[in-house]
């Protein structure tokens, strides 16, 4: 069967759905887009003094590691990008000015503006440490694509290195979807990138229009400090749409007959990850999980007809800092069908209540940083301390 949104041709061949009435999109101009923090005014010479003091409060360069410009060595170096950036139609640039203040805090642009196709990428996003983490960064972003989608474009993009974990989370944030990885993609500052694709499409901005409309309002940020986080209130409004109410999730622990539907999901976990493990190893794993003299166990999510849709695996262990023990969730997998369901959030709760079983006092974990889909989830049930890992396989 035709997905939906395809249709049947004269030849019997699936198609795309028909746009009869399609015509290309204005192109964006310089104008002022007006907000409740900040504005964004078409970048020009007035910017300049006021963005140089702002990236000189940085400390060191990194905030131009992941840019193909920068960093500058000095202030006429800068003024001679800002005055080249200012006179560009593609990008577009705009500066990022504060209500408040008035002063000029970072930068954002219109890129790879497509109008016949009803395309724009959002790009050269250069926010200074005044900048980043505020209200403002949200709000730029969030009158950029409303413009975007006001003069009637279908598709709004984000792309950057696939190894730019703030950038990646900061797109799910907003409402983005990863798309997918375009391997070697680009070549900027004598390196190669493989570059994640995201979008927001046109049928999907009314409901994360309303989420940054209620994120902004004044009932959820009087003094501009949020009750609410974005991605909490948008995950509420679409639960509350016709048709999305989640199916019910069982999860329970693994039993020796689960083994058949844990291997198949055991195998895409580990596909994921592009991990090869033996059947020994695999075997091995199994046993000792269903072992009631071992400190490893395995639970599993499973639908309304008894299939499981997601795995999760926990070692306990002694620690240092305190006489409790601590949870490491090793291994969390749900499958591709059942993401957006509450699968993982179902079995990520399940570990707590069984840690809590113990007398457990922390639950862990670690996720690569390039996987922004299960951050946007974790960051929702669970702090990050920003500990990083080092490891050394010994065999």
């Amino acid at each position: 069967m035709p997905r939906p949104e395809l249709t049947i041709n004269e030849h019997q061949q699936p198609v795309g759905q028909a746009l009869p009435d399609w015509q290309p999109c204005p192109r964006p101009q310089r104008i002022v887009l007006e907000g409740r923090f900040c504005r964004l005014e078409p970048l020009s010479h007035i910017h300049i003094d006021p963005l140089w003091a702002a990236w000189n409060t940085a400390e060191g360069d990194r905030g131009w590691t992941y840019l193909p410009v920068g960093p500058f060595a000095c202030a006429q170096q800068f003024a001679e990008f800002i005055e080249n950036a200012a006179q560009s139609g593609d990008p577009l640039y705009y500066a990022v000015v504060d209500s408040a203040s008035g002063n000029a805090l970072g930068t954002l642009s219109l890129m790879r503006i497509d109008p016949a196709n009803g395309v724009v990428e959002v790009g050269y996003v250069m926010y200074t440490p005044l900048l980043q983490r505020t209200v403002q960064a949200t709000e730029a972003h969030y009158l950029l694509m409303k413009y975007a989608f006001e003069l009637g474009y279908r598709r709004y993009e984000w792309k950057c290195d696939s190894v730019n974990g703030p950038s990646r989370h900061a797109a799910v944030r907003l409402g983005f979807r990863y798309e997918g990885l375009f391997r070697q993609a680009v070549v900027y500052k004598q390196r190669t990138r493989d570059t994640a694709w995201f979008s927001i499409l046109d049928s999907e901005w009314p409901l994360i229009q309303q989420s940054f409309v209620r994120w902004l309002s004044a009932e959820n940020m009087p003094e501009g400090v949020q009750k609410q986080g974005l991605a909490q209130i948008r995950a509420g409004l679409m639960s509350r749409r016709p048709g999305a109410t989640r199916s019910a999730v069982e999860v329970r622990a693994l039993e020796a007959e689960d083994y058949a539907q844990w291997s198949e999901l055991w195998q895409g976990y580990l596909a994921f990850y592009q991990a090869q493990i033996s059947d020994v190893v695999t075997r091995l794993t199994w046993q000792r999980m269903l072992d009631a003299a071992e400190p490893m166990f395995a639970l599993g999510a499973f639908d309304e007809q008894g299939k499981m849709t997601g795995i999760v695996h926990m070692v306990y262990h002694r620690g240092t800092w305190s006489a409790e023990d601590r949870c490491y969730l090793e291994d969390l997998f749900t499958a591709p069908e059942t993401r957006g369901k509450g699968v993982g959030r179902a079995l990520i709760e399940a570990v707590y209540q069984h840690a809590q079983a113990q007398g457990c006092g922390r639950v862990y974990w670690h996720t690569h940083e390039t996987n922004a889909a299960g951050q946007a989830l974790y960051d929702k049930l669970a702090d990050k301390p920003g500990f990083i890992q080092y490891r050394k396989n010994l065999s």
